[in-house]
């Protein structure tokens, strides 16, 4: 299974480098795709996870490799999507984007045994979340400030 998901990682991190709308937006798309894949192999021998929690995973970063491809924007299966005049692929990357890292929390909270109760496991996976995406955010207003690039 896990040669598998390595194969699907690497067919598409290889079709989104090809020829990206900007090359520099898709390098900042797939890093945070390919250090969660470096983590996960580390981790993999001591730390494994469950099956579907993996396939959430590449989801993610499938979701992240063709949002760097075509920029978010302009994905072209979503253009007027739903009857919108908008491109709804971002919603679908902010979706995963707290769902996928609310699945890792939970998971690691429960199997770690960092948590006793359900009410406070919550309350963490809800803040790690929320502190995650709030550091992305940050890290995304850096790089704009320093690249000039619009965040």
């Amino acid at each position: 299974m896990k040669y598998l998901w390595l194969g699907l990682f690497f067919i598409v991190l290889i079709w989104s480098g090809i020829n990206p709308k900007d090359q520099f937006t898709w390098l900042l798309e797939v890093i945070p795709a390919i250090i969660g894949l470096v983590l996960m192999a580390s981790s993999y021998k001591h730390f494994k996870l469950t099956p579907i929690l993996y396939g959430f995973i590449l989801a993610h970063c499938i979701v992240l490799m063709v949002g760097g491809h075509y920029t978010y924007a302009e994905v072209p299966w979503f253009d007027n999507l739903f009857g919108s005049e908008r491109n709804n692929y971002d919603k679908v990357g902010h979706f995963f984007q707290g769902f996928v890292p609310a699945l890792l929390a939970r998971e690691i909270l429960l199997r770690k045994n960092v948590v006793n109760g359900k009410g406070w496991l919550n309350v963490f996976v809800v803040s790690i979340c929320l502190a995650f995406s709030a550091f992305y955010e940050l890290i995304e207003w850096w790089v704009a400030v320093l690249s000039g690039e619009n965040a």
